[in-house]
């Protein structure tokens, strides 16, 4: 009898399919390599903000001169806010690369990907990006302030989604045959990272606008002058063009090394179970080692 099912043959729906599964590793390695590049971006712009973040915040946010938020500059509190900057960069970097690539795979409009993008990161990200912006401004820090002036960063980084996807696209149309070179790389992300940044600096402005102290706060029309906005943008643009056009140049050594990763597990399955053999030992270990020292603390008490 013919049957009435119209799902496709069996051998091209079962996850062995070999057309599927180079589908699905070349897709992994396309996330892998995004969140390197935005691993190797975090660690530039980490060492770069720690010293200029304070800088920017403080002629955003108190409207400080130039001179004046370099004489406030703290040494220590440097060091101490690279620390911050280290951390929340490798969470926010790497998650806007690899969310950016994983948006790409949904069939809408540039435009709405990048709206898609820029939503996801701003509402799973802004409790980090408060905590280190209060961090570098000595501000206090508690969970009420931690989604502060969600309206005006969410605008921004729709805004900064939306430019990043139409501005890439341009400017790999401008040479398509050497998109994949370093030199080419960098340009076309440098390019773009600067475009996004400035377009979408005015959402910016307004959230610095939001997070003002309140007893130092200024009126609309005093806090936006046009010479401290692009001075501020400015800074912040070059910096992350600068970290993410580094970064990506390490994406297609990542994706090379994710692709021979794959044929080697591929071809010796037993690899596999070395690696959650692995994983579990690393899990026992870090354990033993937290109830070891947990042990000792307990000692000293008593």
């Amino acid at each position: 009898l013919k049957s009435s099912c119209s799902c496709p043959p069996r051998a091209l729906a079962t996850p062995l399919n070999p057309a599927r599964m180079a589908a699905q590793q070349d897709f992994m390695g396309r996330v892998l390599g995004a969140a390197s590049q935005g691993a190797v971006g975090a660690l530039v712009a980490a060492s770069l903000s720690a010293v200029t973040e304070p800088i920017v915040n403080n002629m955003l946010v108190n409207r400080a001169t130039f001179s004046q938020a370099i004489s406030d500059l703290d040494v220590e509190k440097v060091k101490s806010f690279l620390k911050t900057t280290l951390s929340t960069n490798f969470i926010k970097f790497p998650f806007f690369e690899a969310t950016s690539v994983i948006v790409q795979g949904i069939d809408v409009n540039p435009m709405l990907k990048g709206a898609i993008t820029g939503s996801i990161f701003c509402t799973t990200t802004l409790p980090i990006t408060n905590y280190r912006f209060r961090k570098s401004m000595g501000l206090p820090i508690s969970a009420s302030n931690l989604y502060q002036a969600y309206p005006q960063t969410v605008l921004r980084d729709i805004i900064y989604g939306i430019v990043r996807n139409k501005v890439m696209g341009f400017m790999v149309s401008l040479n398509p045959q050497a998109a994949g070179t370093n030199s080419r790389r960098f340009i076309n992300m440098f390019a773009t990272v600067i475009a996004a940044c400035v377009i979408s600096a005015p959402g910016n402005e307004l959230r610095g606008y939001t997070l003002q102290p309140p007893a130092k706060a200024l009126p609309f029309f005093e806090f936006f002058k046009p010479e401290k906005f692009v001075r501020s943008t400015s800074i912040g643009a070059l910096i992350m063009a600068i970290s993410l056009g580094i970064g990506t140049l390490a994406t297609p050594q990542v994706e090379k090394l994710w692709t021979a990763i794959g044929t080697y597990l591929k071809s010796n399955p037993v690899s596999y179970l070395l690696i959650v053999l692995f994983a579990l030992h690393n899990i026992l270990e870090a354990r033993r080692q937290g109830q070891v020292v947990k042990a000792l603390e307990d000692k000293k008490k008593a």
